[in-house]
């Protein structure tokens, strides 16, 4: 955690973001799978730190589809950028008090791993649903307060998926439990409510 806000990820320890044993509690194909995705969709993957999702998520789009990774910290953007390079179904971009530089109603999905915990009163969930089409959803995977573990945030920090789901609620979208079972984390399929 940083000094500035004990809430937010530190950039220095990006590397763990890859590090392989986190596909075994937080599987990057199932996630990614969760999106359905056909292939021309706006996909944000809100918070996209390293590009874990961004990537293999990328990789599954075509006919105008993209992902646009958005992150608040220009270290976690230059990873992603590094990882990114060459890509066309990639946008990377810097978001600033959770404005993202994108119209209203515009994208498909937005997907937030790990990021709800580190958002808690600030834009960040309106700024997922401003950003949603009607038609579209949120994916919100985050670490489970109270679920026995001896890694990630401390537990204080943390939503438990009945309040993640209210949390979402205040904002327009009404969360329901995704199909897959998740040792440490919930994960939420948000669709805007109007």
């Amino acid at each position: 955690m940083t000094g500035k806000d004990p809430k937010k990820f530190d950039p220095a320890r990006a590397h763990v973001l890859d590090a392989p044993e986190r596909e075994r509690y937080l599987p990057t194909d199932a996630l990614v799978a969760l999106l359905d995705l056909q292939g021309d969709e706006i996909v944000v993957d809100y918070g996209a730190g390293t590009g874990r999702i961004t990537i293999p998520a990328a990789h599954l789009l075509r006919d105008g589809g993209r992902v646009v990774a958005v992150d608040s910290s220009d270290e976690m953007l230059g990873h992603l950028r590094l990882r990114t390079t060459g890509n066309p179904n990639v946008t990377a971009l810097h978001v600033a008090d959770d404005a993202v530089p994108l119209p209203d109603a515009s994208v498909d999905r937005v997907i937030a791993v790990n990021l709800l915990h580190e958002v808690r009163g600030e834009r960040a969930l309106a700024e997922m649903r401003r950003l949603l089409k009607p038609s579209g959803f949120t994916l919100v995977v985050d670490w489970e307060r109270g679920r026995r573990r001896d890694i990630g945030p401390p537990d204080e920090l943390l939503y438990d998926a009945d309040g993640a789901c209210r949390a979402l609620g205040v904002v327009g979208l009404r969360a329901t439990v995704a199909p897959i079972d998740l040792p440490y984390h919930f994960a939420l399929l948000a669709i805007p409510t109007t």
